[in-house]
């Protein structure tokens, strides 16, 4: 495989868990607003599937990572802040509710997840790909 060819494998992948990224804090922004809506408190499977969207954006950013140490930049220096926040968010969302007891961090969590799609959708057109 030419340095090229995985260039541009590398970037396909990073692309394609940013999609996947996206769609999946979208999902959670909407399970957490309706655990919240029904009055629940996050239930085990949903406290599971954030730390699969956290671990989603570790691995995004550690492919951008991989990118990066091959020479390759986004055309906008603010994709690595959204990277960061990606990565920051729910824990931030954890410790600032009651981690994850409360009814409240069901909206936490959802409105979080619904923050990270907006980040995720920012961080797309600043990659530039």
């Amino acid at each position: 495989m030419t340095h090229v060819a995985h260039h541009n494998l590398v970037l396909a992948v990073h692309q394609g868990l940013a999609s996947t990224f996206l769609l999946y804090s979208l999902v959670l922004g909407l399970w957490g607003l309706l655990l919240y809506a029904r009055g629940g408190n996050p239930s085990g499977g949903y406290l599971g599937a954030l730390i699969l969207d956290e671990a989603l954006a570790a691995v995004q950013g550690l492919v951008g990572v991989g990118l990066l140490a091959q020479g390759h930049h986004p055309h906008d220096p603010l994709h690595y802040l959204y990277g960061f926040v990606a990565v920051a968010a729910i824990p931030a969302a954890y410790f600032y509710g009651q981690g994850g007891h409360e009814r409240k961090d069901s909206l936490i969590f959802g409105l979080a997840g619904l923050f990270l799609a907006g980040i995720s959708i920012r961080a797309m057109t600043t990659g530039g790909g």
